[in-house]
């Protein structure tokens, strides 16, 4: 892009106009131009300026030659090698002065200051010569011309409005407003951007090549002077300015953007940037109502284009406000005082594994009981910093929410929940837990079955020598039968816990999750051939392959069964029910969901705490290690095992991955 040059080069060497622009840059701004056209264009739009020519450009002595011709006041500087007949030819146009293309550095900083000097002395000196003639000119006085700006001028912007998401759509919309009010052949746009130390072009019609290229620097005298006066700036109304450099300056600048009327645009506390209105296309001159006209029109695009930067502002801020909540690891719901859901982070769609669109504006209870419980809580009671963890029943996720009252002056606007999916947390640490137990029981089944076997050994050979010692053979008989069982018993337990203690290590294959609990419910029915018990097995056809070992699967499906079956000690209309279903609540982490459900009585509310605890149990024989083992081939298959009881029954639901497809 390009400033407002106080320098040109008309050169095409490119390492020349680089070198240069270094040298130059604390004296000047430098514009390097390599065509001729190009050059008289911008002679054209800007006026007398400081030319630097070299001299090895095409045509550059005619080009020289008719520039001192048309811009008299130009300051031109040629550039040759020393004593060559381009620089000789160029010293009889009377020119600045000429140097040698490789001068050294502080020689040419001199020579562009002096030039510069020298520009300065010849634009005053037409300025004054300008002045002079006026005053020995008398204006023919003009005739009022009849009014042909719209009466209405704003009825045109109501586009513009529309488009305040869209500051690119805005702009050209206020260029297209502003020629079909004014009825202008040439319209344009500059603004500030937020954070840039320039003034750029942003829109417009019919425009200059080089207006849409050109930057003016937030410190350009043109710009101090719209801070200073904040009114358009008319080529009707210039001679109204009694400064005379200041007026050269705006018909600079009225000339460099080829407009007719300047109109600055002064919004939040500053110049944001101005609109270039060109002639009528009628070629009727603007009359004075017209210049009201058009300040009334300025004041309404400030407004416009100020309420735009508001809401660009407000609308980033509100980006990165929810660009970061959509971020947060954890959920974030939130309803208004009335109980209405307003807000939605992606965190909770897929803790809750619901849609935004399916909660926003309804009621709380549209995300479940459990929410709206806790939400309408906070909404009533003013001390209310609830916290709570729950295992959701549809969702089969273990979470954790933490409340808020929001409250604004001492008024209650809403109330927000901050949702944690524990699940993994959970599992981790119920499975910390079970190895912690596991290694007690290991050391304490192998301390049993050190300390205790050989003892037992002993008893048994003792109780098989009786019969030998003892006078009455029927008492030594059963005496011997008696102690052989219970030793054979105490090994017995003794086995268990060695099984319990050293589990067999799973083998993982794919498989139909249905065919080991088919295999459990045969033994089950064949254990027991209870005539009031039904078992009960359904499922769909989804999701139904897992990862995993058939006989630990099998044994814990058992365990569980054989546990509700004792239960129920063959009470008329005895029923389990078994199904197993398969879903996908999150992308790409389908999983099987294995429920058995009993109409027994319920758990014991004394035991319940540590059912999975091992020897914990209420039956008269029985290690109470059913429940330990399946939990543990449960976890060992990186699943969850959830309970609910009551008086009417209890459910069992097993969790477990499924496998994908390309898995199988």
């Amino acid at each position: 892009m390009k400033t407002m040059p106080s320098c040109i080069l008309y050169s095409r060497d490119e390492e020349l106009a680089a070198r240069l622009a270094r040298i130059a840059s604390s004296v000047a701004a430098l514009q390097a131009i390599g065509s001729q056209p190009e050059l008289e264009q911008w002679l054209t739009q800007f006026g007398d300026t400081l030319l630097l020519a070299d001299l090895r450009a095409p045509n550059c002595l005619e080009v020289l030659s008719d520039i001192k011709t048309r811009w008299p006041a130009t300051v031109i500087i040629a550039m040759g090698a020393d004593r060559s007949d381009p620089v000789l030819a160029a010293e009889w146009l009377d020119l600045f002065a000429t140097i040698e293309l490789e001068s050294e550095r502080r020689a040419f900083q001199t020579m562009l200051k002096n030039a510069i000097e020298n520009l300065k002395l010849r634009q005053k000196t037409r300025l004054l010569e300008g002045e002079l003639a006026k005053l020995n000119t008398q204006q023919p006085e003009t005739k009022p011309q009849p009014r042909t700006f719209f009466s209405a001028p704003l009825q045109n912007f109501s586009k513009a409005q529309q488009n305040f998401d869209n500051l690119d759509l805005l702009f050209d919309s206020v260029v297209e407003g502003l020629v079909a009010t004014a009825r202008v052949s040439r319209a344009g746009i500059f603004i500030h951007p937020e954070g840039e130390p320039n003034y750029v072009f942003q829109a417009g019609r019919r425009c200059l090549g080089a207006t849409e290229s050109l930057v003016v620097p937030e410190t350009a005298p043109f710009v101090r002077w719209l801070e200073m006066n904040t009114h358009l700036v008319s080529r009707k109304t210039l001679e109204n300015i009694p400064d005379p450099e200041e007026r050269a300056m705006l018909r600079q600048m009225l000339d460099s953007l080829g407009a007719e009327i300047i109109t600055p645009l002064y919004a939040s506390g500053r110049i944001q940037g101005w609109i270039l209105i060109g002639r009528r296309a009628t070629g009727i001159p603007f009359d004075l109502a017209d210049l009201e006209d058009l300040t009334g029109l300025a004041d309404h695009i400030s407004t416009t284009l100020e309420n735009a930067f508001q809401y660009e502002e407000t609308a980033l801020q509100k980006a990165l406000a929810e660009t970061l909540l959509h971020s947060i690891p954890f959920g974030i719901v939130a309803c208004d005082e009335s109980a209405t859901v307003r807000w939605f982070n992606s965190a909770a769609r897929e803790i809750l594994q619901t849609e935004a669109e399916t909660v926003i504006g309804q009621r709380v209870e549209a995300l479940g009981s459990r929410m709206a419980d806790i939400l309408r809580r906070a909404l009533s009671d003013p001390g209310t910093r609830d916290t709570r963890e729950w295992t959701d029943v549809r969702t089969k996720l273990t979470l954790s929410a933490e409340t808020r009252r929001l409250v604004d002056n001492g008024t209650c606007v809403g109330a927000m929940t901050m949702l944690h999916d524990v699940t993994g947390a959970k599992l981790l640490k119920e499975k910390e837990d079970q190895l912690e137990r596991t290694a007690f029981w290991n050391e304490l089944a192998s301390s049993m079955s050190h300390e205790i076997r050989n003892p037992l050994v002993a008893i048994k050979t003792f109780s098989q020598l009786l019969p030998e010692r003892y006078e009455d053979p029927d008492f030594r008989a059963e005496f011997s039968k008696q102690v052989s069982a219970e030793v054979d018993q105490l090994n017995h337990i003794i086995d268990k816990i060695n099984g319990f203690a050293n589990l067999p290590q799973p083998v993982f294959q794919a498989l139909d999750i249905r065919k080991p609990i088919e295999y459990a419910i045969t033994r089950i029915q064949s254990k027991f051939n209870h005539e009031n018990l039904t078992i009960h097995l359904s499922s769909d056809d989804s999701a139904l392959q897992v990862s995993g070992d058939a006989a630990s699967l099998e044994e814990c499906i058992y365990h569980l069964l054989k546990n509700a079956a004792e239960n129920l000690a063959n009470k008329p209309g005895s029923r389990i029910n078994v199904a197993v279903k398969g879903r996908c609540p999150q992308k790409g982490m389908k999983k099987v969901f294995v429920t058995l459900t009993d109409n027994g009585s319920g758990i014991n509310e004394s035991v319940r705490g540590k059912i999975f605890s091992p020897f914990s149990t209420t039956k008269a024989r029985g290690l109470g290690l059913g429940l330990p083992i399946a939990k543990r081939a449960v976890i060992d298959h990186n699943g969850q095992m959830d309970i609910e009881t009551s008086a009417g029954g209890t459910t069992i639901t097993i969790t477990l991955p499924a496998l994908d497809k390309t898995q199988l």
